[in-house]
């Protein structure tokens, strides 16, 4: 495939879009729909002889801009075109796009059934800005095999990337007990990795299906209660949490309880900070004049004699 010296100009509805290699098309940015409104077009789109007259290869926000405004085409020919070089053209002409995984992995789907996995990984992924060998790089070509329905959230950018390494080990029944966690919200990183790990694990040491877990710990209930998508995704990761640490979560109930009891009407602060991994708490306050120093002080020896304290100090044994 090459790029011709020939220029021409064309009615915008005389070029025909919608092809597969288009996989980043209908995002216009305004500031692109300025220029051209105040200037004119700058640069040609990018056309080849399709089954049925010009075709395009690339440029298809200046091509809708352009229609939209009823102004001709200024294109540029492309000659001996196939699937895979109209995919690496497509990608050259948008390299100044700022990409997330979603739209990789977009541009990923497009090339999986043209290339084998080493070209994807030695080509494709370097063009999109993933090191071959790297973290993403697994992850983006491992989640050419998950289902079409995981595919298309992570497409949506509702779904982290690395949500994928669960998923992944995963059977299928178990995804599918997971997916109404997932279908219509949108959650971070974090969260998502932990939820779907914490009942994975949850599942393998109760030796039980996902689904199982589940319900037992109220999920398919949380999901009917109408939360907004912040409190359910909230209530959710609790709730999964304690599913996967029963034990933990009790220690955490009770020492928070207790440095409420200590802490209550004071500037002081009472953590565990090592998840009850050794004994001990974190006691902290912020002052900023000698004044808030003294009266930290003062609330320091009144919390001194709280009977809250055995129950941080051992929130294991039975104080209550």
């Amino acid at each position: 495939m090459q790029l011709t010296s020939e220029i021409f100009t064309s009615p915008a509805q005389a070029i025909r879009t919608g092809g597969a290699h288009l996989f980043w098309s209908g995002n216009i940015s305004e500031s692109l729909r300025n220029s051209i409104a105040e200037f004119g077009q700058s640069a040609p789109v990018l056309v080849f002889n399709g089954m049925g007259g010009p075709t395009l290869a690339a440029g298809s926000a200046r091509l809708a801009i352009l229609a939209e405004l009823d102004r001709p085409v200024l294109a540029r020919m492309v000659e001996g075109a196939d699937d895979v070089s109209l995919g690496l053209l497509y990608l050259a002409d948008n390299a100044h796009r700022q990409l997330d995984d979603a739209m990789r992995f977009k541009a990923l789907q497009y090339f999986a059934p043209l290339l084998d996995r080493t070209d994807l990984e030695q080509d494709v992924l370097p063009r999109l800005g993933v090191r071959p060998k790297s973290k993403d790089a697994r992850l983006l070509l491992d989640w050419l095999g998950l289902p079409e329905t995981w595919q298309e959230l992570l497409g949506r950018g509702t779904l982290p990337l690395a949500a994928g390494m669960v998923l992944a080990r995963m059977k299928d029944a178990d995804r599918d007990a997971v997916m109404p966690l997932f279908a219509d919200m949108a959650w971070s990183r974090s969260n998502a990795v932990n939820v779907l790990t914490w009942l994975y694990e949850a599942a393998r040491m109760a030796g039980t299906p996902v689904a199982g877990v589940m319900d037992k710990a109220g999920m398919p209930a949380l999901l009917d209660q109408g939360l907004s998508p912040k409190d359910a995704i909230a209530r959710l990761c609790a709730v999964a949490r304690q599913a996967r640490n029963p034990e933990l979560t009790r220690l955490r109930e009770r020492f928070d309880a207790a440095a409420r009891t200590v802490t209550g009407g004071t500037a002081w602060k009472l953590v565990q900070p090592d998840n009850f991994e050794t004994d001990g708490a974190e006691l902290s306050v912020r002052v900023k004049d000698p004044e808030q120093l003294a009266r930290a002080v003062e609330e320091l020896q009144g919390m001194a004699d709280n009977p809250a304290w055995q129950t941080v100090f051992r929130p294991d044994g039975d104080n209550d």
